[in-house]
């Protein structure tokens, strides 16, 4: 099966995933050869308002042209369905990779992570110069190459779409979204740094924030293996007070500022692998 979008064809080769929103598809360029990715959405039956809140999307991704955010190319509206398509980002996206550790209780090297939480930061920086809050940042919407290149994508403007209540907005977003979006829904780009801190909370002890934060004391992360400052990083970006909480450009300096990538020295490296051998005995 195939789809025309500007006279070009674009076959499709399988679909890549599904939401409450449409389905994805990863499709073949008939005449660069390329894969891509396309969004399909059923609008047949939708208001006004929904159909524009899709047409929204597109219209917001082409804004951008930053390496560190899936880039769009195009969209289409035809037979009752609206197309956009998109990068094609070829291998996992953070959320499998976290997963990958779990399953193997290997704690993820910091050099690793340092590099993971730069490349968030530097696209998120782009998407709030532009006055544009993502409103989903989580694991599943940040795509990984086998170079563990990031990709920012699936804003969460769609949540206007499927209208946003606490009852039915899906479990995997509910552990990242901000506590002034589920008390009041009053927001600003600051629900994107409590995000943020969520993700890496979890980069560092492989857990969610919000279980642990519901449930039980919550985890530090081992300082004896990974650099202290960090700890104070994601204290200030889960700050429920969300006025409080530092805007990116204070976050990446932090990030410049306090050394961080420095702090991944062999030793700690081998602390992280003499760890896990002795989990695995």
């Amino acid at each position: 099966m195939s789809i025309y979008i500007n006279e070009i064809q674009y076959e499709i080769k399988q679909k890549l995933g599904q939401g409450g929103y449409g389905e994805v598809y990863q499709v073949l360029n008939k005449s660069d050869n390329k894969y891509y990715a396309l969004k399909e959405f059923p609008i047949k039956g939708e208001t006004k308002d929904n159909i524009q809140a899709i047409k929204n999307e597109a219209q917001l991704l082409s804004k951008f042209n930053h390496k560190n955010i899936v880039k769009y190319y195009d969209s289409l509206e035809q037979d009752d369905k609206f197309y956009i398509l998109m990068e094609y980002c070829d291998d996992q996206n953070l959320n499998v990779f976290i997963n990958k550790h779990k399953e193997k209780n290997e704690l993820i090297k910091e050099k690793i992570i340092y590099n993971i939480i730069k490349q968030i930061c530097l696209g998120l920086k782009e998407i709030h110069s532009k006055r544009i809050i993502h409103r989903d940042l989580k694991p599943e919407n940040i795509f990984m190459n086998k170079n563990n290149e990031i990709k920012i994508g699936d804003f969460g403007i769609l949540n206007s779409y499927k209208t946003f209540t606490k009852t039915n907005k899906n479990l995997g977003t509910l552990y990242y979204t901000a506590p002034e979006i589920l008390s009041d829904g009053k927001y600003n780009n600051k629900a994107d740094i409590w995000s943020l801190g969520c993700i890496i909370y979890e980069l560092f002890n492989l857990d969610f924030y919000f279980l642990n934060n519901m449930m039980h004391e919550i985890k530090k992360i081992d300082e004896n293996i990974y650099n202290s400052k960090w700890q104070k990083l994601i204290d200030s970006l889960l700050e429920t007070k969300y006025n409080i909480r530092p805007d990116i450009n204070k976050v990446i300096d932090f990030i410049v500022c306090q050394n961080l990538k420095e702090s991944d020295k062999n030793e700690k490296n081998q602390k992280v692998e003499d760890k896990e051998n002795t989990t695995k005995k």
